[in-house]
């Protein structure tokens, strides 16, 4: 501590480069202050990392809560927050130069995710966080005496309150122990859903509307109605701790959820698909609990597609364009949307999702008076609703859909909810006697999820800068004003049409999930693989070594994305290389 006071009086009033020698560790009373990475001027952008380090048989958090690897998930979440929540307490933000002196977190979500923010060992927890040391003057000068007030009262009270176990209030204390019992709940709903299965539960009591199409903390109006299950879907799932949890359960196989508009069609569908995360307690959802490997399919006019057999659903195109192995820098609706289908399939998913407002009408279905005005040898598109039965029985891909207007899937749904204002009720019955048994088809779909393999030549993170006449070895880079974006090499990487990326963290960790993608292609000596096999492999890699494997420039800011996210931002290189019998 001393150490750190003396050298930040060295450098008072110097210009703001020389805060470089402040890397290294200083010990403090009761913790480990590490500078990792340092900025390069006031407020820049990454800021500098630090990380603290306290041992476990201070910090006193109960063994209890580090049994399993879903606790551990819970503990370093709740611990990132408690340091956020704690920074609003105490610390003064912006202080300096160009809103420099300010402690920050990376952004966080409404979900608990792997991130490498919070790393427990045999015997110590490190927090990496964001550190943006103060200037002041015209020129940017260090202000040692602002930010020895930063290190020594706030970063000391930050600390205090965030790791030290007995200084927890009974509140903060019932918070740890709620983000545990979520995870350890939902430990076990999967575990049922495996056994019986279910696709997706979602518990009674559910709180399931957002705050706004942007905002996905839960609503705050009072007249939200909870979520309760249909009695013919509930289910009662027994708890290792005598308690139980009730809910609605929806089986493998074809689904619809219809309604009239403004019901919560899309609301019960939203919180499907964000049922792939855990969310912390007080979100509304944190006993909605999806199978793992869905996927939310939509259409997306204009993305890239490499060499995709999208002719299960889309014939021979005009001009004698072939669809077995289908390319395109400007994909339409319908395309990209058999695309979407075929790679989710391909990358491992047995789950799609669609809700009807964000496809391709000419890809779900073809009504009568089309087809009476249009020859079926005019069209190539062989809509979903034609094959929806034959993907269940002969892929086993389940499938859940939102419908409003297209009543026609319907005919071909196992189960067919309906959400009357936000009321859900269980209408499969209803359904059949009105519309007659389910419409089986029998269409044969070959086995088109291994086809494509990946050159070796991939992911090339070089970037060429032409106004420099320069090449900058490596560009990992999200943009702060398009979040959903990837600067990649050359590449730029539009996700904003992947639904199930909870939080801009990802999107650099995909980054790096491809830089990782390329050393291993490089060292590879066997013949080329799949895409499915390079995700898996490097999922097995993370999970036995953590996200410090993909070694990022700035430790401690990135969140790990599901293998299916990753897969998509694959697809959507424009200078994606399959390779080539």
């Amino acid at each position: 501590m001393h150490q750190l006071h003396n050298l930040l009086a060295s450098i008072a009033d110097q210009p703001f480069h020389t805060i470089q020698k402040l890397r290294g560790s200083y010990h403090f009373p009761r913790f480990k202050l590490s500078f990792i990475k340092m900025q390069g001027s006031p407020g820049a952008n990454p800021a500098s990392i630090a990380s603290i380090n306290i041992a476990l048989q201070d910090s006193k958090i109960p063994e209890k809560f580090f049994k399993t690897s879903e606790c551990k998930l819970a503990v370093a979440d709740f611990l990132i927050r408690c340091f956020r929540h704690s920074i609003d307490r105490f610390a003064q933000q912006n202080r300096g130069k160009d809103g420099s002196g300010s402690f920050a977190t990376i952004a966080l979500s409404q979900k608990m995710l792997n991130r490498d923010s919070v790393l427990f060992s045999d015997d110590a927890i490190d927090l990496r966080f964001l550190i943006s040391l103060p200037a002041k003057g015209q020129g940017g000068v260090v202000d040692a005496e602002q930010a020895w007030i930063m290190f020594s009262q706030e970063l000391t009270a930050i600390v205090d309150a965030t790791f030290f176990y007995r200084r927890y209030d009974e509140p903060t204390q019932t918070l740890l122990r709620q983000f545990v019992d979520v995870q350890k709940i939902r430990a076990e709903i999967t575990r049922f859903m495996r056994q019986h299965d279910l696709v997706a539960f979602i518990g009674n009591g559910a709180r399931l509307p957002r705050l706004s199409g942007i905002d996905d903390r839960p609503s705050a109006c009072n007249s939200i109605k909870a979520f309760q299950s249909p009695a013919s879907l509930q289910i009662d799932i027994s708890l290792a701790d005598g308690r139980s949890i009730s809910g609605m359960g929806i089986k493998e196989g074809i689904t619809c959820i219809t309604g009239g508009g403004y019901h919560g069609k899309s609301t019960l569908m939203q919180a499907i698909l964000a049922g792939v995360y855990a969310h912390i307690p007080g979100d509304g959802r944190e006993y909605v609990v999806t199978r793992e490997d869905a996927f939310f399919i939509r259409a997306e006019e204009g993305r890239s597609i490499r060499n995709v057999d999208i002719s299960p659903f889309i014939g021979d195109l005009p001009n004698g364009l072939k669809t077995g192995c289908f390319s395109s820098d400007n994909a339409s609706g319908s395309t990209s949307q058999a695309a979407n289908i075929v790679e989710a399939i391909e990358s491992g998913s047995r789950l799609l999702l669609f809700d009807e407002d964000t496809c391709a009408t000419n890809f779900l279905v073809r009504d009568e008076l089309i087809r009476k005005v249009l020859d079926a040898a005019q069209e190539p598109i062989k809509p979903l609703y034609s094959t929806v039965r034959s993907l269940w029985r002969h892929h086993h891909v389940s499938m859940i859909f939102v419908v409003g207007g297209l009543g026609y899937f319907l005919q071909k749904a196992d189960t067919c909810l309906l959400m009357d204002n936000y009321h859900c009720q269980d209408i499969t019955g209803k359904v059949r006697d009105r519309l007659g048994p389910i419409m089986e088809e029998n269409i044969p779909i070959a086995d088109f999820a291994l086809s494509r393999r990946l050159a070796a030549d991939n992911f090339d993170p070089a970037y060429i800068n032409q106004r420099l006449n320069k090449t900058i070895p490596k560009r990992i880079k999200d943009l702060r004003n398009a979040p959903r974006q990837l600067e990649y090499g050359m590449d730029l990487i539009n996700l904003e049409a992947v639904a199930q990326i909870a939080e801009a963290p990802q999107i650099l960790a995909i980054g790096y999930c491809l830089l990782a993608l390329r050393a291993q292609l490089k060292q590879w000596s066997g013949k080329p693989e799949t895409l499915r096999f390079w995700i898996d492999r490097l999922e097995s890699e993370i999970n036995k070594q953590g996200l410090d494997f993909l070694q990022p420039d700035y430790p401690g800011i990135l969140s790990m994305p599901r293998k299916y996210e990753l897969a998509a931002a694959i697809n959507r290189i424009r200078s994606l290389k399959i390779f080539q019998e």
